[in-house]
């Protein structure tokens, strides 16, 4: 029993933290719209347009913005406080999203109100993004922080199982609409929440350009290899292990004949599987060799990809796509500790910010998977970036030691 407890209170123990606690509601709220929003605006696109292609280049908005911003964004965020930006930030995504919701409502959805929409929440996210995860080390203590990011990873984890599933069954019994209603009300939560966030002063001096910033930053960087590693296998990971979200809802109907309620409950096996290894690693504050872990969690994705697409029956898909889940957010969990771990708190917002230039790469591998899917089909899109995947991260374990003894 002494054993049990032991366990709860190390597996929360940042939810013992009161502005922690404000923070994670608050990215409770928009994990569900993340998780919403990604079965509504694919299962749309792809009822407007039927092409794999398609859901590649309206994703590709969201990732050509914050690629565009996310080192500015990145730079902003170590001169402002940060507590506000997130505010406004919330606010600006809560009424994008309400307007989308209304232009479905009256039947007035185009597909390039999507591509636009998709673009400006890039915008907004090269801001929101940075401030949200830099803040965490600001609100908690060093010994906790990989609790606290074990426990983003586990909300994200609940609402890909809730959020998903719900945004399935909604546009199927009520409408698109009112998954787009549902998302902007969980933005008022998450603006309740930020106000009771701590005004958190900029580490960063002000008093220089913000070009000036950006130069030290890259200089700051390039004194840190085992960082710029990270950030590096990032990017592979953008481009190459996750086209399949974009590519899912083609999957779902062309190959697999389920309609948007089974397209959620595939996003909610996501969703379960991140639960899962999110509470795993809430276990892990103290595990030393990080490095090592995060590379293998790379090649069990690699080969949950393969499987995803190549298992005969519904419930290996589902427990593939668990597999894929767990590994994506044990991999995030033990990145952003590693990474927020080893960087001076006065460039650890420019230095998160690559993080998000990283996901704005992320059109140079939906756009061609989309189009090349349209050609041969999903599964041998989905099946050869696995193997890639493993291929890169066996070579880096080989290759790279430093990274494996990271902790």
């Amino acid at each position: 029993m002494a054993t049990a407890d032991r366990t709860m209170n190390s597996t929360f123990r940042a939810l013992a933290n009161r502005n922690y606690r404000w923070l994670w509601l608050g990215r409770l709220a928009t994990s569900g719209t993340m998780q919403m929003g990604n079965v509504v605006q694919g299962w749309l696109v792809f009822q407007l347009t039927n092409s794999a292609f398609a859901l590649g280049w309206v994703g590709a908005g969201w990732s050509v913005s914050s690629l565009v911003l996310g080192l500015y964004g990145g730079a902003i965020c170590d001169r402002v406080d940060k507590r506000n930006l997130i505010l406004w930030t919330r606010l600006a995504m809560m009424m994008s999203t309400l307007a989308i919701g209304l232009l479905v409502a009256f039947d007035a959805i185009r597909i390039w109100h999507l591509a636009g929409a998709a673009f400006l929440n890039g915008a907004i996210s090269a801001f929101l993004m940075p401030a949200q995860q830099s803040i965490i080390s600001d609100l908690v203590e060093p010994d906790t922080l990989m609790s606290a990011i074990s426990m983003d990873a586990v909300g994200m984890g609940l609402m890909g199982i809730v959020g998903a599933s719900l945004a399935g069954r909604l546009i199927d019994t009520v409408g698109a609409q009112s998954v787009y209603y549902m998302m902007a009300g969980l933005y008022v939560l998450s603006l309740f929440a930020a106000l009771h966030l701590p005004h958190v002063e900029p580490n960063a001096a002000s008093g220089t350009a913000i070009w000036a910033d950006l130069k030290e930053g890259l200089a700051y960087l390039k004194s840190q290899p085992t960082i710029t590693l990270i950030l590096g296998l990032e990017i592979v990971r953008v481009l190459v292990a996750m086209p399949y979200v974009s590519l899912m809802p083609a999957f779902a109907d062309q190959n697999l004949g389920l309609g948007a309620s089974g397209l959620g409950l595939m996003q909610s096996a996501v969703g379960v599987g991140g639960l899962v290894a999110s509470l795993i690693a809430s276990q892990m504050g103290t595990l030393r060799r990080k490095g090592r872990l995060m590379i293998l969690s790379s090649i069990v994705l690699g080969a949950a990809l393969i499987l995803y697409v190549t298992f005969p029956w519904l419930l290996g898909i589902y427990a593939a796509l668990a597999a894929i889940g767990g590994m994506i957010n044990l991999y995030m969990v033990l990145s952003s500790t590693l990474i927020l771990t080893h960087t001076d708190p006065a460039f650890r917002g420019r230095v998160v910010s690559l993080s998000m230039f990283a996901f704005g790469l992320m059109p140079l591998g939906t756009i061609p998977a989309g189009a090349i899917a349209d050609m041969v089909g999903v599964p041998w899109v989905v099946g050869v970036q696995g193997a890639l995947v493993i291929g890169v991260y066996l070579l880096v374990r080989a290759r790279k030691p430093q990274l494996i003894e990271m902790g």
